[in-house]
Formats: structure tokens, sequence, C-alpha cells
């Protein structure tokens, strides 16, 4: 009987699937996803403020390389489950010793994407939030675990009776994710071709080049054709690319006025390089840009460049991969010499445009 008894008490000392874990029991990678969560969703203060919290420990966890993203995509995170949680439910305390359910969830969707569990990083952000913060909820949570895995920071996979039970009522979502690399679209020769987000992104580095050439304020024409939310600034990482750009370039670039229905082949670069970022792939998107910075300038405008594409996909701005000729962009952009002045701009190694 004393057995009998003894068994019970063991039973019933063991952690069991459904009851919440103990912070103190993660591993560091998710108690430092957790604490920033939990500043992010109960401080009270502006943005800036918040995220003058969490540099400092994200900084020492992921490093200084990709500190801007990292602290772009968590506040994402946090706002999306603020504004649209499909769950919603009071905020654990930054020193509450539980895991809430919905941090369980956004643990599991972060390893998912670690783990190449794509599927199940999708599913978890249905379950999370609801169809319109979904496309930027995803995009953040891949970034974010980008972010931890090339800093070594790995969430471990979800254990059994952590993730949500059910999936959500609502009809299924299409995975909006962005395509597989290989998923190419045909190289176009002019403006005509591209896709809106691929035009938006064009206009914006026109009209940076226009407002430099003119002595206007390069970077307030470029925010105010993005548009600035406290969380993304795409302009501003656009122009960090291109004032670094006016003072280090190896050569002359080719960049045309707002309405040419060309493209240079300097401008397909651009758009090339952002389209790889989107996707995580740094290699060809340093070779994009490498074609006129040197290896100094680069490294530091590939930081910039990282926060371009996050800030675009985090509004739904996509751009596609394209096997582009460049010789043949360059015979068919190329204006008459009677019309050059008019329709080029080269940004050159100086801040000078001609």
């Amino acid at each position: 009987m004393a057995s009998t008894s003894a068994q019970h008490r063991s039973a019933a000392e063991q952690p069991r699937a459904d009851r919440p874990r103990i912070v103190a029991n993660l591993t560091f990678a998710e108690i430092i996803i957790v604490w920033a969560l939990r500043h992010s969703l109960t401080d009270a203060g502006a943005q800036r403020t918040r995220d003058a919290r969490i540099a400092p420990e994200f900084s020492r966890a992921l490093g200084l390389a990709r500190l801007e993203e990292s602290l772009t995509s968590l506040a994402v995170l946090a706002q999306g489950l603020a504004r649209a949680g499909r769950l919603p439910q009071s905020e654990a305390a930054v020193n509450d010793d539980r895991v809430t359910a919905r941090e369980e969830a956004v643990l599991a969707t972060l390893s998912a994407h670690q783990h190449g569990a794509s599927a199940l990083a999708t599913w978890l952000s249905e379950w999370l939030v609801v169809q319109t913060e979904q496309q930027r909820f995803a995009t953040a949570a891949r970034v974010l675990a980008e972010i931890m895995a090339e800093a070594g920071q790995f969430l471990p996979h979800p254990p059994a009776g952590k993730r949500p039970p059910t999936t959500p009522s609502a009809a299924p979502i299409q995975n909006n994710l962005i395509a597989p690399a290989d998923d190419r679209r045909r190289p176009v020769t002019g403006r005509q071709g591209l896709t809106a987000a691929e035009q938006h992104l064009l206009t914006g580095l026109r009209l940076w080049v226009q407002a430099f050439k003119e002595d206007d304020e390069p970077l307030e024409a470029v925010r105010r054709h993005f548009g600035q939310q406290a969380d993304v600034d795409p302009g501003l990482s656009l122009h960090a690319i291109l004032r670094n750009t006016t003072l280090t370039a190896l050569r002359p670039i080719d960049v045309r006025c707002r309405n040419c229905p060309g493209l240079s082949p300097d401008e397909a670069r651009l758009l090339d390089c952002i389209a790889w970022l989107q996707r995580g792939a740094a290699e060809p998107a340093t070779a994009a840009l490498a074609a006129w910075l040197p290896p100094s300038a680069l490294r530091l405008s590939l930081g910039a460049a990282r926060s371009l594409a996050t800030g675009l996909m985090l509004d739904n701005r996509v751009l596609p991969l394209r096997d582009w000729d460049y010789p043949a962009l360059e015979a068919a952009a190329h204006p008459p010499a009677s019309q050059s002045d008019g329709t080029r701009h080269a940004l050159a190694a100086s801040p000078t445009l001609h």
C-alpha cells in the first residue's frame, strides 16, 4: 500500500504537458524572446523607449550586425498580438514565472522557421493573429528566427503539448510567404514590365537622386514616398545605401529620371539585391551591390539593404527574382545622346550628379 502511495506521489510530481512551463526552465534563446515580448507588450512608453530597453540585451545575444532588424521584427510581433491577436488575454508581467500559451505559440513559430517547418510556422501564425495581420506577423517571425540562427541562438523544436491544440475555426489561409528562390520571372527591358513592388522601390530610388541633384532633402523625399511608421522606415534605409554610394562608389551609377520608361542596369541591380535579401540570400545580394561599392562600404550598405528588404516585406511589397540580362538592359535603356541630360543621372563617387 505504501508503495502504491509513493507511486501516486511520484506521478503527481512529474511535469505535465498541459501545465505552463516555468521561465527559469527555458533555454536562454527562449528566455530572451519571452522577456522582450513582455516588455514590448506591457511597457506604456513610446516604441523608442522600449527599443532602448531591449536593444542592449539583443545586442549581447544576437550581435550588432542586424540589431535594427531584430528590434523591428520583435515590435511587429508584439503589435500584431496586441492589435490582432486571435485570443486576447491579459499580458504576463515581465517577472511572471509561468509561460503563457500565446508565448509558447510565438516560441513555436520561431522554432518552426529555424527547423525548416514552414507549414507549421504558417499555421501557428494563422492561429496567433487574424488574417489582416498575418503577412506582417509571418514575415517578422521569419526574419527574427533567421537573425537568431545566425547568432547561434537556436530554439528547441516545439515539445509535444506546447502547440495550439486546434487550428482556428476560420477558413484556411493560403501560405503568403515568399516563393522559393528558383521561382523566377522573366527579365524585363523597361519599367513597364515591373511589378508594383518593383515600381515602388524604383520610384523611391529616382526621387532620392532627383532631390540630391537639386540640393533638396533626399531623405525627406523618400520618407514621403515610402511612408514612415514607428517600427518601419524604408526611406532611411534607402537613404543610407545611396549616401554611401555618393561617397564611395567605384564608378558612376546610372539612375534614370522619375518618368523615364527605361530601366538602367544599376537600377536593376538594386532591385535584384533587395529581392535576394527578402529571401535571406546574402551572397547574390552582395554581388549586386559590389558592382559599384568597395568592400568597406559594402559591409555598411548591406545592413541598410537588409532593413530596406524587411521594411518592404512588412508593407506587403515582395520583389520577384529575375534572371537579369544586364547587357540587353543597357542596350534597351540607353537613351539617344540628345536626350541623355534629361533622362539620366550618374550617381558618382563624389556627391555630384550629371
